[in-house]
């Protein structure tokens, strides 16, 4: 895969001209949609063929071609403002001259294409965080990317099961999330009235850092990365073992670890009552910074990135010789380094 190429906003309004021109006539005091498109990663011949085109050749191919005139479209995300967000939530189907259905004309597929942003959105007159008290999101369901980030007066997401990238962090009015189990990438830091996620099992990537509400995880195995950081209600992770990327940091409820040998990436930073560690010999990436009170690497020799940076209690890392990258930073205890000449990188 060809990464994708950032580019101007003058060239990014160049390129799409063509697509905004129905709705540059429009009333709306926003920016006319073409300024807010941006072409996502697509297939690698997609990408060929645009880096070798200029913007009106790329256009008058996708005039002539209809397959690709419909790969164009299905690739195209339109990204608003908060500012624009606003202006289509408000804005009603009903009128064929609105924003939202000036808009909705030229997407392909709205859970493809179309992201909202009304993150941290101020109230100008009472400065306050809370977007003009939004409250009702209903009609927001099907989007592809929704963030609404410190909307502080949203309660009820039940709508919301069927967006694929979903952030609601600082949302504090939120305490019902069942219905966003098929929600790909979730985000729920620091909605700290939320306290049970029995029903987010089948989310890819879920962030509950700082959730300090809380405290049964066992229906979370199956996630593939799961932010727990700072969740200091956990106590039991028996059951997360098969989650790809973990991250606990700071969760010092958390004392067995035994259950996690086969994470691939493990962050247990800060968990100052853990002291075994021995079950982790298979984990790939570990993060022990600041785990205090272990003493006892000896099992760690074939994980390939390790920190142990501020672990005081480790004095023996004669075992580690067979790590690819090691922290040692600030621990005191260590004094003989001599069976670490094969470790590529030691910091």
């Amino acid at each position: 895969m060809l990464p994708a190429v950032a580019t101007s906003a003058a060239v990014s309004q160049q390129r799409c001209a063509s697509i905004g021109a129905a709705t540059a006539g429009a009333s709306s005091p926003y920016p006319a949609p073409c300024s807010m498109i941006a072409v996502l990663k697509v297939t690698d011949i997609f990408l060929y063929i645009k880096g070798y085109l200029n913007p009106k050749s790329f256009r008058s191919l996708c005039n002539c071609s209809v397959e690709l005139r419909d790969e164009k479209w299905r690739f195209v995300s339109w990204k608003l403002t908060r500012e624009a967000s606003l202006e289509f939530q408000r804005s009603s189907l009903d009128d064929p001259t609105s924003f939202r259905s000036e808009l909705l004309k030229h997407l392909y597929d709205c859970r493809i294409q179309l992201s909202l942003n009304f993150s941290r959105y101020l109230n100008a007159c009472q400065g306050k965080i809370g977007s003009e008290g939004l409250t009702d999101v209903s009609v927001l369901g099907d989007v592809y990317a929704l963030n609404l980030s410190g909307c502080t007066e949203v309660t009820d997401v039940s709508a919301l099961g069927h967006v694929h990238n979903l952030k609601l962090s600082y949302c504090t009015g939120v305490t019902d999330v069942s219905a966003l189990g098929h929600v790909h990438t979730l985000s729920l830091s620091f909605c700290r009235g939320m306290t049970d996620v029995s029903a987010l099992g089948h989310v890819h990537t879920l962030y509950l850092s700082c959730c300090t509400e809380v405290t049964d995880v066992s229906a979370l195995g199956h996630v593939h990365t799961l932010y727990l950081s700072c969740c200091t209600g956990v106590t039991d992770v028996s059951a997360l073992g098969h989650v790809h990327t973990l991250y606990l940091c700071y969760c010092r409820g958390v004392t067995d670890v035994s259950a996690l040998g086969h994470v691939h990436t493990l962050c247990l930073s800060h968990c100052t009552w853990v002291t075994d560690v021995s079950a982790l010999s298979h984990v790939h990436t570990l993060y022990l910074s600041d785990c205090s009170r272990v003493t006892d690497v000896s099992a760690l020799g074939h994980v390939h990135t390790l920190d142990l940076s501020g672990c005081r209690g480790v004095t023996d890392v004669s075992a580690l010789g067979h790590v690819h990258t090691l922290y040692l930073g600030y621990c005191t205890g260590v004094t003989d380094v001599s069976a670490l000449g094969n470790v590529n990188t030691i910091r």
